[in-house]
């Protein structure tokens, strides 16, 4: 991971018609040019190549999701896109055929299995109905059609049993429960025939789900049930029947079918490039951006095409230029879940620092000072390790995060024995450094002292930034710049001399040094504009620009102060964890005194909350001071990805 973006060059592309097919081709092999949108640029009305584009590429599009869910159907993975070049497909219409066809024998096979399962499921639940009466020899029709009795058999919640008892009082009735678990029951309601309407109302105000069987079925529910059974077994075979044809479709069309889908993807982005293209008088206009080291290859594949293929290399020049310069944001490996945090608080724009590094090195540590625990921090290293080795299927989305995990679990395992903490008990080793609770203010400070350290960081950062960029009135004189920062460590200073005894350094350097960094900070607005030569130099008048000035110095002073002290909340959140981890253990002495097993068990059930409900709130309060009092001193966050034009399995990384 680099701390600054490779270095990005714009180029434009002339393109005589006849060549555009086969250099939209090569774009698309090599994979390196992020393709702009030109087509607003149109001088000429000729029909040309890229005319019916727009139609072929909503073809190929529709063409594509029906493939896609072909092969979903047949449970046929898509697979990587192949490592060979493809040639764009001129008529989608070549392939439809094909893809209806077989788009056509799946769906006759699915809804034949989803069918013949939905009458399974009917036979079993009748099955599961007629179970309890098995023993019963007398057939079901004179349970069933009495000339006047009425009954229903079948499920009702087991909760509604009473009321129905109580709404059924008026006439004469009998309720037979069969069979009964805690959620649903199984029951013979019997009652006379000319009440049977009542019956029924009633039944399915109770939700008195009745059976639905045949008047087909005769003998007793024993002779019934095998019936049922003997149809169930029919149609699971005719199931594994139309499983092996979805298999032989499988087995014979999955190469066919990967083959054809890439070629049908690759095409759709090859128009949707075109799409995108300037049109010219006799050709087409390119433009894009790519990284530096690769514009020789790509000059060189476009000229062995043509000679007639020009392309004018243009470098960023000023600011526009520069936030509108795509970034390459590497998917390394560990580092890979701090890039995703980074970006999920926004892009770095390009010549910006990159703060994925930092983000490494001061997440772990802000988390691992507030949850530091030798046994919570060993869980969490092995969960993130599990996580990065892909060993939970259902959890793999968050794979990348593994490496946050396991780095937050190993600081906050340095803290531990910093602290003197396992799991919770803090008598099993003593602490290096000190008990959280037992020194509470001294920790406070500390992490307080630490949070002016991490808010030079960042203030250095934005430094690094405006030499990079060459912003030099924003580096010598802005509030987040050098002056901002001397004005910082001076107002520092003068409180640690006004509590520290014999400082080494005098109080009066510390408000010169203040004084100095205040004029800076109210001269670097004047100064940016007269260098810039943007007149009137202060914007409303020198009273306007003086009232202006002294609100944002102010703002500047109170958010300092805040930062400062939202780091605190560091240790507030160390003597937290150690403060709850105790409560755990008291209730557990109230719960068991002698240590027996409501003892551990308390023990084991606070570890599990601590680590599941405190590790949240930790992880949100670090992400908290990570975006909003860290990033946000040097790090803009407006830059955009660079996505090149190339044929990949996701949608988000063709055409951009």
């Amino acid at each position: 991971m680099k701390w600054f973006s490779e270095r990005m060059t714009a180029v434009e592309i002339e393109v005589p018609d006849r060549y555009a097919r086969r250099v939209t081709e090569v774009l698309a092999n090599d994979g390196v040019l992020q393709i702009e949108d030109m087509s607003y640029l149109n001088t000429s009305q000729e029909p040309s190549y890229a005319s019916d584009c727009q139609a072929k590429a909503i073809q190929f599009a529709n063409l594509e999701k029906q493939l896609s869910e072909t092969m979903q159907s047949l449970k046929i993975d898509l697979g990587e896109a192949p490592e060979k070049h493809f040639k764009m497909v001129s008529d989608p219409e070549q392939f439809q055929p094909f893809a209806d066809q077989l788009a056509q024998e799946v769906q006759e096979s699915s809804q034949i299995i989803s069918e013949t399962q939905k009458s399974i499921a009917h036979l079993q639940h009748n099955i599961e109905l007629l179970e309890p009466l098995a023993d019963v020899d007398i057939p079901i029709d004179r349970i069933r059609n009495r000339r006047y009795i009425f009954s229903i058999l079948g499920t009702m919640p087991s909760s509604n049993i009473d009321r129905f008892k109580t709404s059924m009082a008026k006439v004469p009735f009998a309720l037979l429960v069969l069979k009964q678990n805690d959620d649903f029951a199984i029951v013979l309601l019997i009652g006379l025939r000319q009440n049977k309407d009542y019956l029924r109302r009633t039944a399915r105000s109770a939700y008195l789900n009745g059976i639905d069987l045949s008047d087909t079925y005769q003998g007793t529910p024993a002779q019934i049930i095998a019936s049922l059974k003997a149809e169930v077994k029919v149609l699971e075979d005719q199931i594994g029947i139309t499983n092996q044809e979805v298999d032989r479709i499988r087995e014979n069309r999955s190469h066919r079918l990967q083959d054809l889908y890439w070629h049908v993807r690759y095409s759709r982005l090859m128009c949707e490039a075109l799409i995108r293209y300037g049109r010219l008088k006799h050709g087409y206009l390119i433009a894009g951006w790519l990284p530096s080291n690769k514009l020789e290859v790509l000059t060189n594949d476009l000229q062995a095409i043509s000679p007639e293929i020009l392309i004018d290399v243009k470098q960023p020049a000023g600011e526009r230029d520069l936030s509108e310069t795509p970034i390459v944001m590497e998917k390394a490996g560990f580092e890979q879940g701090f890039q995703k945090l980074v970006t999920t608080y926004g892009m770095p724009e390009y010549n910006e620092l990159n703060p994925t590094l930092l983000m490494m090195l001061t997440f772990p540590v802000i988390f691992g000072a507030m949850f530091g625990d030798v046994g919570h921090g060993l869980i969490l290293a092995i969960a993130g390790l599990l996580l990065m080795l892909n060993k939970i299927k259902k959890l793999k989305r968050f794979a990348s995060l593994g490496s946050v995990v396991f780095l937050c679990g190993i600081v906050a395992m340095v803290f531990g024995v910093l602290f003197g903490s396992i799991f919770g008990m803090e008598d099993l080793i003593p602490a290096v450094w000190d008990h959280p609770m037992e020194n509470i203010m001294s920790l406070l400070l500390i992490t307080g002292a630490g949070g002016a350290l991490l808010l030079t960081v960042a203030n250095i950062m934005g430094l690094v930034n405006d030499f990079h960029q060459r912003h030099w009135i924003h580096f010598f004189m802005n509030s987040r710049g050098l002056a901002g920062l001397l004005m910082y460590w001076s107002l520092i200073g003068i409180v640690l001399s006004l509590f520290i005894k014999d400082f080494p350094i005098g109080r009066t350097v510390f408000i010169l040094t203040t004084i100095l960094s205040i004029i800076m900070i109210f001269l670097s607005g004047f100064l940016e504009r007269f260098i810039e030569k943007k007149k009137p130099y202060m914007e409303g008048g020198p009273f306007v620009y003086f009232i202006q000035s002294f609100f944002e110095l102010f703002e500047t002073v109170i958010g300092y102060l805040s930062n400062s002290l939202s780091y605190v909340r560091i240790g507030a959140f160390a003597v937290a964890h150690a403060g709850l981890s105790s409560v755990f253990f008291i209730l557990a002495n109230l719960v068991s005194p002698t240590k027996g097993f409501g003892y551990w068990l308390v023990v084991i059930f606070g570890n599990i909350f601590v680590i599941g409900f405190e590790g949240m709130i930790v992880s949100i309060q670090t992400l908290r001071l990570e975006y909003y009092e860290f990033f946000s001193k040097f790090f803009s966050g407006r830059g955009r990805k660079y996505l090149p034009f190339r044929i990949s399995k996701s949608n988000s990384e063709g055409v951009n």
